[in-house]
């Protein structure tokens, strides 16, 4: 399951996507019940920009692969960060008192949470086919 290995399933950038998309409806839903509207809507904010970062962010990893540098992902990530600040900085002074900047930094989260959801997954996924095909004698997969 490690990339420099070549062992990284095809369809995981999209399974990671949807999987931030989900735990931001998870988010919202427990925020709801359980907290204020400023922090369910900061919740909301800070997920939607997070979880656009991260279609960028693939979009930049495709784009290292087309043009052969890196230059291109971190022109990509420094706009996105530069975009992320301003809108939030735009929100907190638009709308005073409507977002919670806890809320914000809540809403944020959602992309490393759901990359340890997936970590985790693939941890059990791969011990479990390692149980179900054991390696060739020579060591070899």
């Amino acid at each position: 399951m490690l990339i420099w290995q070549g062992r990284i399933d095809k369809g995981l950038g999209r399974r990671f996507i949807i999987t931030c998309w989900a735990m931001l409806m998870v988010e919202l839903a427990a925020a709801n019940i359980w907290w204020t509207p400023q922090g369910t809507k900061g919740i909301l904010l800070g997920g939607i920009i997070a979880n656009l970062n991260l279609i960028g962010t693939f979009r930049d990893t495709n784009r290292i692969v087309k043009f052969k540098t890196a230059l291109v992902y971190y022109i990509g990530v420094l706009t996105r960060l530069v975009l992320t600040g301003l809108v939030i900085v735009t929100f907190l002074k638009k709308f005073p008192g409507s977002f919670s900047i806890l809320g914000i930094f809540i809403g944020l989260s959602v992309v490393p949470i759901a990359f340890f959801l997936l970590v985790f997954q693939a941890i059990l996924t791969r011990k479990r086919f390692e149980e179900t095909h054991p390696p060739d004698i020579d060591g070899s997969d």
